[in-house]
C-alpha cells in the first residue's frame, strides 16, 4: 500500500471519526428535542383541557342546583337570585339563564321581557348539551361567546377563557373540540380540525404534521379534547442547540445535563409554589416607613410595606416576589395576608394615635375586585380606624379597566378611606385619568426624586408634577428623600409629605411608634 493510499485511508478515517459522532449526535439530539417538543405540546394541551373540564364543571353543577331549585317559574324572583349567586361564584361563566326555544328568556343579566334571541344551535352533543359556539350579544359588541345549553338552561362563557393559558412558547396554537363530532368550541391560532382524527380512541397522542408539533387530549369525563400546536421552528432550534452541546464533549454534555436537572428542579419547586407555603407558614411580616410633614417634621403616617423572610433567615425582596404573584394569580392573597397582618399590628392604634394613618399597597387585581371594599371595611372595623386613618395606594397599572377601579375608589372613598396614586408617572397613565378619578394624594416616584439637585435630562419632572397636583387640588407625598437637600427642594414647592431614608428606614410598627415620640 502505497502512502498516497495509506494517507487516503488515514484522511477518510479521521473524517468518520468526527462525522460518526456528530451524526449520533445530530441523531440524540433530534431526538431529544423532539421528545421535548411533544411533551411541551402535551403539557399545553393538558393545560387548556383542564380548564375546559373546569368550565364543565362549573356549568353541570349551575344547572344542577338551578333544577334541584323546583321552581314551576323557572324564571321566578328566586330562579333568578339563583342565577345570579352562580354567576358570580363562578370563574369561568359569564351568565346563566333559561331558553325558550333560541330565546334567553331570563338570567343572572337581568334580562326582561321577550328576552335575547341567541340564534340556532350549531351542534348537539352526545349527552344532549346544545351548542351555540359562535354567539354574538348586543351589549358586548365584537366579543364572541360560547354557550352551552343542558336540560333548557344556558351557560355563556367568553370564547377566550377555556384557552386562556399561560404559555412562553411564541406561535402556540390551540383549541377545544367536541369528543362527540370534531367540532371547534373554540381556538386560536393555526388550528387542523384533522389533528383530532389522529386521537383515534386513545386519551392522549402527539405527532408531527408538516409545519406543527400537535398535540391531542380526550377529557376522561366530558365530550371535549384540546389541540396544542407549536411551529416547527421551535423543534430545529432546539436540535441545533442539543447538538452543539453533545458534540462539545462528555464533560460540557454532563454540565448541561445537570444544569438540566437543577432547572428541571427549580421549575417543580418553583416561585408561586415556594409562595403558597409560604403564605401558609406564615413567613411573611410588616414593616412600616414614616411619613413625615415637611413643614413640622412630624411622623403622620406610615406606608404598611411587606416582608419575607424564609425558614433559613434569607430574605426575599418584594421586587422578586411581587411580580411572580401577580403573573401566578396570588397576589389577592397576598392583600388579603397584608390585611391580616396589619389588622394584628395595629389593633389599638387610632385609639392611642386618632391622627395617624396607615397606607395600603392595592394592586390592579385588588382594584378590579368588588371583594376588595369589603375586606378593607373589615380592617376599619377590626382597627377602630376613623375617617382618614387608612389611605390606600394604587399604581397606575390599577386604570386597565377604568370603569371597574372608579366604581372600586369611589366605594372606598364613601367609607372614608383616601385614595393615593403610587410611582405616578412611572406607568401608562394620562392627565385625563387623574381628571376623571376622585384621588386624594398623589405619590411622587423616587425616580423623579433623585434627580432633584442633578442635571439629568427629567430633572424639572418633579416641578411640572407639582404644578399639576396643585391644580387638581391633590396632596402629595415624596418617595424615597434621601438628602436635606431634596427634602428642602420638595418643602419650598408646596409638596406635604414626603417618606424616605433622610428620615428613616421601614421598621416594625412599636419601634415606629416609639421613635415617632421622639420627633
Amino acid at each position: 500500500m502505497g502512502p498516497r493510499i495509506t494517507k487516503i485511508i488515514t484522511v477518510a478515517v479521521a473524517i468518520l471519526a468526527v462525522a460518526a459522532p456528530i451524526k449520533l449526535a445530530i441523531y440524540l439530539a433530534a431526538k431529544e428535542a423532539r421528545d421535548t417538543e411533544t411533551n411541551s405540546a402535551l403539557d399545553y394541551a393538558k393545560d387548556a383541557l383542564a380548564r375546559s373540564d373546569s368550565t364543565t364543571d362549573q356549568i353541570t353543577r349551575g344547572v344542577a342546583s338551578l333544577m334541584a331549585l323546583q321552581s314551576v317559574d323557572p324564571c321566578s324572583d328566586a330562579s333568578v337570585e339563583l342565577m345570579r349567586k352562580i354567576d358570580l361564584a363562578s370563574s369561568y361563566i359569564q351568565s346563566i339563564g333559561y331558553m325558550r326555544g333560541n330565546q334567553l328568556v331570563c338570567s343572572s343579566l337581568g334580562l326582561e321581557g321577550k328576552g335575547l334571541n341567541l340564534g340556532p344551535v350549531d351542534w348537539t352533543q352526545r349527552d344532549g348539551a346544545k351548542i351555540r359556539a359562535n354567539v354574538q350579544l348586543p351589549f358586548a359588541k365584537g366579543i364572541s361567546f360560547i354557550v352551552v345549553e343542558t336540560q333548557h338552561y344556558a351557560a355563556i362563557i367568553h370564547k377566550d377563557l377555556p384557552l386562556d393559558i399561560r404559555a412562553d412558547a411564541k406561535g402556540l396554537a390551540l383549541a377545544a373540540i367536541s369528543s362527540s363530532n370534531g367540532q371547534v368550541f373554540t381556538s386560536k391560532g393555526y388550528i387542523k380540525p384533522s389533528w383530532f382524527d389522529a386521537l383515534a380512541g386513545k386519551s392522549e397522542t402527539a405527532f408531527i404534521d408538516g409545519d406543527h408539533v400537535v398535540a391531542v387530549v380526550a377529557s376522561q369525563r366530558y365530550e371535549i379534547a384540546s389541540i396544542a400546536a407549536l411551529p416547527i421552528a421551535h423543534l430545529a432550534q432546539r436540535t441545533r442547540t442539543v447538538a452543539s452541546l453533545i458534540i462539545l464533549g462528555g464533560v460540557l454534555v454532563g454540565i448541561a445535563l445537570s444544569i438540566v436537572v437543577l432547572y428541571r428542579a427549580r421549575q417543580r419547586m418553583a416561585m408561586p409554589t415556594i409562595l403558597k407555603t409560604a403564605l401558609r407558614r406564615g413567613e411573611f411580616f410588616m414593616v412600616y416607613q414614616p411619613i413625615v410633614d415637611l413643614q413640622t417634621n412630624q411622623w403622620v403616617g406610615a406606608e404598611a410595606l411587606i416582608r419575607w423572610r424564609r425558614p433559613d433567615g434569607q430574605m426575599v425582596r418584594p421586587d422578586i416576589f411581587i411580580p411572580v404573584a401577580e403573573d401566578a394569580g396570588l397576589i389577592r392573597q397576598v392583600t388579603q395576608h397584608v390585611v391580616g397582618l396589619i389588622a394584628n399590628d395595629a389593633a389599638d392604634l387610632f385609639k392611642r394615635r386618632p391622627d395617624f394613618h396607615i397606607g395600603i399597597n392595592l394592586s390592579a387585581e385588588d382594584l378590579h375586585a368588588d371583594e376588595t371594599v369589603g375586606m378593607l371595611n373589615g380592617l376599619k372595623i377590626a382597627t377602630g380606624a376613623g375617617a382618614g386613618n387608612l389611605l390606600v395606594e394604587i399604581t397606575e397599572r390599577g386604570f386597565a379597566d377604568p370603569e371597574k377601579a372608579r366604581e372600586i375608589v369611589r366605594q372606598l372613598r364613601s367609607i372614608g378611606m383616601p385614595v393615593a396614586i403610587d410611582d405616578f408617572g412611572t406607568g401608562y397613565s394620562s392627565l385625563s385619568y387623574l381628571e376623571s378619578f376622585e384621588i386624594d394624594y398623589l405619590k411622587i416616584d423616587k425616580s423623579f426624586v433623585d434627580t432633584i439637585g442633578t442635571d439629568a435630562a427629567t430633572s424639572h419632572v418633579v416641578q411640572h408634577i407639582v404644578e399639576m397636583a396643585r391644580s387638581l387640588g391633590l396632596k402629595m407625598i415624596a418617595e424615597g428623600v434621601e438628602t436635606s437637600v431634596q427634602a428642602e427642594f420638595l418643602r419650598s414647592r408646596g409638596v406635604q409629605y414626603a417618606q424616605g431614608w433622610l428620615f428613616s428606614k421601614p421598621m416594625s410598627l412599636p419601634d415606629l411608634l416609639s421613635a415617632s415620640g421622639k420627633q
